[in-house]
């Protein structure tokens, strides 16, 4: 009886810690089934409709200086990088025939001048023939045209500012010989800039005069220069099957320059709508999709995508404002699985 009882006692004692480690194994298995993950709810953000181009920045208005006539610089008025207005003087030519050529002209067209002028008063006294009149009026026209050329001749030996600019490296010094051909400086008004984008054939109809353009360039990478569109090409060229926009920006502290290569965004409309954090959105081939949480349980939701905001990015379907999507953890999940929400997912995730 004794050692019946003793058998008793070990297999109760057996069976009792076989028990414990079935349990305690069935509780370390019920833990490790159910997924911890990170989840946030999908925000309301401002979006945009744009397409993105790269473009030139060229002044709005650009021109090289050349002499309209042969000379000898006698004065540089201008140095480079100089702010002109316009009408400034920046170089000037010998001139010293051509202000002779104008007191000779000045002189001869007073003549005429005053003898037109004794030749119609005798004429209102019938006391002079009409051709005598006839003779002092072209005299007096002849007289005129030559003083005009005189003038003209004079101020082609001044080079001015055509418009208020910036002037370019300017190499010329005093005596120098400049020909008509001979290129003294470049003046570009960058007052405001202009950039020219090609766009495809697709964005024909929704491009207008007015519309909002950014854009950013290398020497700047921080800046963001907005401006508008100012002009739509008529036609799509035929053979890239795409069309020409160009914009203006004002640039008021002439950071932009002539030749800056410029990226460029072109925003058709903004309107509101949901987006999620780029972490969350999980793609394979053709597929496009999240997993979203409900009662502990995570379900594989498929969605559409819209545009991009900074580390956002829109869905346009699959997805409800107040859906619970995971952006921590989905990589072990499947559609079905347990999951725990974690705490420690930190708010930035939707930043």
């Amino acid at each position: 009886m004794a050692g019946l009882c003793a058998a008793a006692g070990i297999f109760g004692t057996e069976y009792f810690l076989s028990s414990q480690s079935s349990a305690s194994q069935s509780s370390q298995q019920g833990g490790q089934s159910a997924t911890p993950v990170g989840v946030a709810q999908p925000e309301r953000r401002e979006l945009e409709t744009a397409v993105s181009a790269v473009g030139t920045i060229m002044p709005l208005r650009d021109v090289e200086l050349t002499p309209a006539a042969a000379g000898r610089v006698t004065e540089v008025a201008a140095g480079s990088g100089a702010q002109l207005q316009e009408g400034e003087l920046v170089l000037q030519l010998d001139d010293r025939a051509q202000q002779a050529a104008v007191s000779s002209a000045e002189a001869t067209f007073d003549e005429a001048s005053q003898n037109l002028a004794r030749v119609e008063e005798l004429a209102e006294a019938n006391t002079a023939a009409e051709r005598q009149l006839e003779q002092a009026r072209a005299t007096f026209a002849r007289a005129e045209g030559e003083l005009m050329s005189a003038r003209a001749a004079l101020e082609d030996r001044r080079i001015t500012a055509p418009f208020s600019g910036t002037l370019g490296l300017m190499d010329v010094d005093e005596g120098a010989y400049l020909s008509t051909s001979s290129v003294v400086a470049r003046l570009s008004d960058l007052s405001v800039v202009q950039v020219d984008i090609s766009l495809p054939e697709r964005y024909f109809e929704r491009v207008a005069p007015g519309q909002m353009i950014e854009a950013t360039v290398p020497a700047y990478p921080d800046s963001v220069f907005e401006g508008e569109v100012v002009v739509r090409d008529s036609t799509v060229q035929p053979g890239s099957r795409s069309f020409d926009v160009r914009a203006e920006i004002t640039n008021t502290d002439r950071r932009l320059v002539g030749g800056m290569f410029a990226e460029t965004r072109l925003v058709f409309d903004t309107y509101e709508g949901l987006a999620l954090p780029d972490d969350a959105i999980i793609s394979e081939g053709s597929s496009t999709y999240v997993f979203t949480v409900a009662d502990s349980t995570a379900t594989r939701t498929d969605i559409s995508l819209g545009g991009s905001v900074g580390s956002l990015t829109e869905v346009t379907d699959g997805i409800e404002e107040n859906d619970q999507v995971v952006v921590a953890g989905w990589g072990n999940l499947r559609d079905g699985a347990s999951v725990t929400i974690s705490e420690d997912v930190p708010e930035e995730a939707l930043e």
